[in-house]
């Protein structure tokens, strides 16, 4: 069975209407995915796919909601 591809995976949660997540704070959460998923750091970057914003609700909360993964 082939393993699988060690992307990273993460959202970023910021208030709603604030400005988007800048490419430096979208870095950071993939990083951080990889160190939870025990993904060995990248000597090269990936590039960053990003969908969103999603308008949510968190606990009285209402935030834009963005999709952050590797290609």
């Amino acid at each position: 069975m082939p393993a699988g591809t060690p992307n990273a995976l993460t959202i970023v949660r910021v208030g709603r209407g604030q400005p988007a997540p800048s490419p430096e704070v979208l870095r950071a959460a993939i990083e951080r995915d990889r160190a939870r998923l025990h993904l060995p750091a990248e000597s090269t970057l990936r590039d960053v796919a990003v969908a969103g914003p999603y308008e949510i609700f968190i606990d009285g909360q209402e935030l834009d909601e963005y999709v952050v993964w590797e290609r």
